[in-house]
């Protein structure tokens, strides 16, 4: 089906072509493929069962990354599937992951999550490209977004992040060139803090992470999800994102390295709300899950007069012309209302209903280009406070 951008949006948008016109099955059966690293420009993601077992939705996601960015980027979806091409170990090094990942024997919540986690850092750090949770739907190409400047050589940029305040970020997208020392001591610190254990619960008790004890959520207000559950059980589940805060206050690691200074000078900020939940930015956070997935189910053929048909429509352009791309979260059992993700996960094919707002979502990014050049960041934040001790040191 052919969409053409409204005239309000001209300005914002112009028309292209995908980079990638295979069918979306040559797509899937090339990502499988084992294909050897050659370049930094690689999107990292994981699925534990590998590619063919993700929800249709995050395979579309995934399509939607290769028909955006075409043959510069390699894809790989990687897994713990015995004899896969693309199992973890054929990419990592044994030592640099946990023993629980390694051996299957994580108990806690949200595994899933913690084993992505556990292979961002190495595979930053060793070959560099960016690491991307499958719920991430792209809209703008990646070079657009990062890379070109981190590429630069007269950019101080060498990682790209979405930062939503102060010094805490969003983990599901990380840009970073490789060998990168940043990146190396946040994984460095995730792991020690993993040492000997199956499950995430009791890692905030860690003293390591005793800081978090000071964090402010005064500048927390633009980010209001429901969530159910109690402040440390939350902070466990981004326990990654707290080993990031700790380097970003931390004045010295111990061996030279000025990892608050480097945070600072050398990481390009992405603007989280503008850039990655601007559904969020649109409609509020009250509710998101269901109202978005309602509103992308709307048919375009709707009465132009409704509300569902208004809302829709403001929303789906608004994220074409002003966002890189959407997070659609799962927050599975952590949010008193189901979030996006689940209740796609829920409802095979729902978020592209031929005839409906989400088709058009699932088109734009493909076929329309921003004509913005520069997307919204923040300044790295200055700790109000530094710890002086060293990245392991108590």
């Amino acid at each position: 089906m052919h969409f053409a951008i409204p005239l309000e949006y001209q300005s914002e948008l112009e028309a292209t072509e995908p980079v990638d016109v295979g069918t979306d099955e040559e797509i899937i059966s090339s990502i499988e493929q084992y294909r050897p690293v050659t370049s930094e420009k690689n999107i990292w993601a994981f699925w534990d069962s590998g590619i063919l077992s993700m929800p249709s939705w995050c395979k579309r996601n995934v399509i939607g990354w290769a028909r955006i960015c075409g043959a510069d980027w390699t894809i790989r979806v990687l897994d713990m599937k015995p004899n896969s091409p693309n199992h973890v170990l054929k990419f990592i090094d044994r030592d640099m992951l946990p023993e629980a990942f390694l051996s299957g024997t994580m108990d806690g919540h949200h595994t899933g999550q913690h084993s992505a986690d556990f292979i961002r850092g190495p595979l930053l750090h060793h070959y560099g490209g960016v690491s991307m949770d499958v719920g991430c739907l792209l809209i703008r190409h990646i070079d657009r977004i990062c890379w070109d400047l981190l590429a630069d050589p007269d950019s101080p940029y060498e990682i790209a992040v979405p930062v939503l305040y102060d010094q805490t970020i969003a983990n599901h997208f990380i840009a970073a060139r490789k060998n990168n020392i940043f990146i190396e001591k946040w994984h460095q610190l995730f792991l020690h803090l993993w040492n000997g254990r199956t499950h995430q619960q009791g890692i905030s008790d860690s003293p390591l992470l005793g800081f978090i004890k000071d964090i402010r959520y005064d500048d927390a207000t633009d980010f209001h999800w429901d969530w159910s559950v109690p402040v440390p059980q939350f902070l466990e589940y981004i326990a990654q994102v707290l080993c990031w805060q700790r380097l970003c206050l931390i004045r010295d690691t111990g061996d030279g390295f000025k990892s608050s200074e480097y945070w600072q000078r050398n990481v390009l900020c992405i603007d989280s709300l503008n850039e990655v939940w601007g559904g969020e930015k649109t409609l509020g956070f009250d509710g998101i899950g269901p109202r978005m997935y309602n509103l992308l189910t709307t048919r375009l053929d709707a009465d132009p007069d409704s509300t569902a048909y208004k809302d829709a429509y403001k929303l789906v352009w608004r994220l074409l012309t002003r966002s890189s791309f959407q997070k659609v979260t799962r927050a599975k059992n952590l949010t008193y209302t189901p979030h996006l993700g689940t209740l796609w996960d829920q409802n095979e094919g729902k978020d592209c209903i031929p005839g409906s707002f989400g088709e058009l979502l699932r088109y734009g990014p493909v076929h329309f280009r921003q004509k913005r050049e520069n997307i919204e960041q923040l300044e790295a934040s200055e700790p109000r406070t530094l710890i002086e001790k060293g990245l392991l040191e108590v």
